[in-house]
């Protein structure tokens, strides 16, 4: 896999589109209209072009959803030479990835990420896809394809529109990337503050890790799984927020944050993780994070847990952390001990037993 990632985007982007005949520009209504009008203004001048604006977040990720653009994509007349522009976050990317990767057996996709999760992390590897509604609820992530996008363009001030919590959000897996990476990176990004000004300059180089790491499984047949790191618990964490009856949504790189200090107090317990570390790491973490207002019981995240897309052979599989920059990705765990330490990592930190 080669490194498809460039901020000099708009000859990029000119040269990706060249003889296509169609650009279908997918674009998060959330943003400013400026950056979409910026984009076709780049693709109109040797393409035919199409904006479909849609309303991002994890609500969209549905079959409903998808069929929706393929309606649209059809409409327009895309064929196999067409090509998908994303522009927004990752939920965008994950529903315009799928959809290019499905319509008409396949077609080019582009990826042109606006928050700091896109740019580390959703638009690199080519993994897209949509939720699961099931009889267990909203099930994150189980219906997609491996499709590597053509151009991942990054504009740093497609980032000044992002609210807070979208920042935030991205430093929970920049916060990952670092954990994996150990040594040096985590120093500096330990010492770098969680807004947007301090972050800017990481981006790249949290990026540069996990395309690191994809370039040598592509597929997740080994050593990408370590990717999962707080993902096992965070996607539960999700997925539940997402059942609530009041519709209410956990930012993903917060609920991967959380699932990263249970990550440490288990790494402790399992993989002999020095415990000071640890204890000084949860701590930082959570004084960026805050505590949460709601921490699901045991039963409920475990249900979530069994239906997580990493597992095998009915076994749950985690990501466990001997030291900073060496991961275990072939974790399993035994209900009863999973219940044990759930209930009292719940009980310290929910916020009502503050």
């Amino acid at each position: 896999m080669m490194s498809v990632r460039s901020t000099s985007w708009r000859n990029e982007l000119k040269s990706h589109i060249r003889g296509k005949s169609l650009v279908f520009l997918l674009a998060d209504s959330n943003l400013p209209d400026s950056y979409s009008k910026d984009i076709m203004k780049v693709c109109k001048i040797k393409n035919k072009t199409h904006l479909h604006k849609i309303k991002g977040g994890e609500q969209i990720k549905t079959h409903q959803h998808l069929i929706k653009i393929y309606n649209e994509l059809d409409a327009v007349g895309a064929d196999r030479k067409s090509v998908v522009i994303c522009l927004g976050g990752g939920t965008i990317s994950d529903l315009g990835g799928y959809a290019a990767s499905t319509y008409k057996r396949g077609i080019d996709l582009i990826i042109l990420p606006t928050t700091v999760t896109g740019m580390v992390d959703a638009a690199i590897g080519g993994k897209n896809g949509i939720n699961l509604e099931s009889n267990l609820g909203i099930l994150k992530n189980q219906i997609g394809t491996f499709h590597q996008p053509k151009l991942i363009g990054i504009d740093f001030n497609w980032l000044n529109s992002l609210p807070k919590d979208e920042v935030k959000s991205g430093w929970g897996e920049m916060l990952k990337h670092a954990l994996l990476k150990g040594g040096s990176h985590l120093e500096q990004f330990k010492n770098t503050e969680p807004n947007l000004a301090s972050l800017t300059p990481l981006i790249i180089d949290s990026g540069n890790i996990k395309e690191g790491i994809v370039r040598r499984d592509v597929k997740e047949n080994g050593e990408r799984a370590i990717l999962n790191l707080g993902h096992t618990i965070g996607h539960a964490i999700e997925s539940l927020a997402l059942d609530s009856s009041n519709g209410s949504e956990i930012k993903h790189g917060i609920a991967v944050a959380w699932g990263i200090v249970f990550t440490l107090e288990v790494s402790v317990r399992k993989m002999g993780f020095n415990n000071t570390l640890a204890k000084e790491l949860i701590k930082w973490i959570i004084d960026i994070i805050g505590y949460p207002e709601k921490m699901w019981g045991s039963e409920e995240i475990w249900l979530k847990m069994c239906k997580d897309k990493k597992n095998t052979n009915g076994n749950v599989k985690d990501v466990l952390l001997r030291n900073p920059g060496d991961a275990d990705w072939c974790f399993t765990w035994e209900r009863e001990e999973f219940t044990i330490l759930w209930e009292q990592f719940r009980e310290r930190y929910e916020l009502t037993s503050c």
